[in-house]
């Protein structure tokens, strides 16, 4: 009876949905915003799995780093010389921010804009006072912690495109250990990982935002979220219902709903088919709570602030 309990409460746990339903008007031959035929679309893919060093590097392929850019350069309305893919050594700290500054400088108010960055999250002493937990929450480049983007300069850099919309991917995983040698001799986190504070410093008005986890949660490498939108913008996700986007289009909203329902089905799948796996993660978890001081909670999140859907891909 106690396992079929766990289960249930599983399965209610991985299938709960957060984002509201949204619609836009737009034409069945354009993926053009509410038919604005000057949109363009352009996007910045970070993925990171290969640290400077070993000790953080994450179990992660380059193909599955790359996967969304694919995706996009196969789809009539992206085109190749519009995005940029920084992988690994040539995702550092200025070649990230100098990809921010080449979107200020080259999209205009009718275009689209997708950030997508797959690799470790960290936190800091917030030194403006703009915290309510005194951290400052970011990515972290190649170089490692010493080169964070924290979610301020993101959100300076998010505010300074001109642009219709912007989907934003944060597969931020400290499963690989962001290391602090000083405590204990542990490997020791000490970051909460894209939680909501760290949201609500990115979210804005025009900007669908997918996180990889639950407020004070940690992330996993794998299952990926980015992976699952490259799935989902391959056409899975395109759904012909009343009120959505229309048929052949599919949006930020629906490519970031389904990358959440792929999560929930592959961990409730796992768990079903091997229920030994419950108790393995239940130990993962203290264990985790133990010399990290918080949760492994993979459960993707997300954040809606666009009006209507946003167009990604036909």
């Amino acid at each position: 009876m106690k396992k079929y309990t766990v289960l249930a409460v599983l399965l209610l746990l991985f299938t709960t949905n957060f984002i509201p339903t949204v619609s836009c008007e737009i034409t069945e031959d354009s993926v053009k915003v509410c038919g604005n035929s000057e949109t363009e679309y352009w996007a910045v893919i970070v993925g990171i799995s290969d640290y400077y060093g070993v000790r953080n590097d994450l179990p992660v392929s380059k193909k599955h780093l790359s996967l969304l850019y694919d995706v996009l350069v196969s789809k009539d309305n992206w085109m190749e010389d519009h995005i940029k893919l920084l992988l690994n050594n040539n995702a550092k700290r200025e070649s990230i921010l100098n990809a921010f500054d080449w979107l200020i400088s080259n999209a205009d108010a009718d275009d689209i804009i997708v950030f997508s960055f797959q690799g470790h999250g960290y936190s800091i002493d917030d030194e403006n006072g703009d915290e309510n937990d005194g951290k400052d929450e970011g990515i972290v480049p190649w170089e490692g912690i010493e080169a964070i983007i924290t979610d301020d300069e993101l959100d300076e850099k998010f505010d300074s495109i001109n642009c219709t919309g912007l989907m934003l991917i944060f597969n931020s995983c400290l499963s690989g250990g962001l290391i602090d040698t000083d405590k204990h001799g542990l490997a020791f986190v000490k970051s909460k990982v894209f939680t909501e504070e760290f949201s609500s410093d990115i979210e804005g008005n025009g900007r669908v935002v997918l996180m990889s986890s639950m407020d004070q949660g940690l992330a996993l490498a794998f299952p990926s979220i980015t992976r699952q939108v490259a799935y989902g913008l391959k056409g899975y996700a395109d759904k012909d219902i009343e009120g959505d986007i229309g048929f052949g289009v599919i949006s930020a909203e629906e490519a970031a709903l389904f990358a959440k329902k792929q999560i929930q089905k592959i961990f409730l799948l796992v768990f079903l088919i091997f229920p030994p796996a419950i108790l393995s993660f239940i130990i993962s978890e203290f264990i985790s709570k133990i010399m990290h001081g918080y949760w492994v909670l993979p459960i993707p999140q997300i954040c809606d602030g666009f009006d209507g859907e946003l167009p990604i891909a036909q």
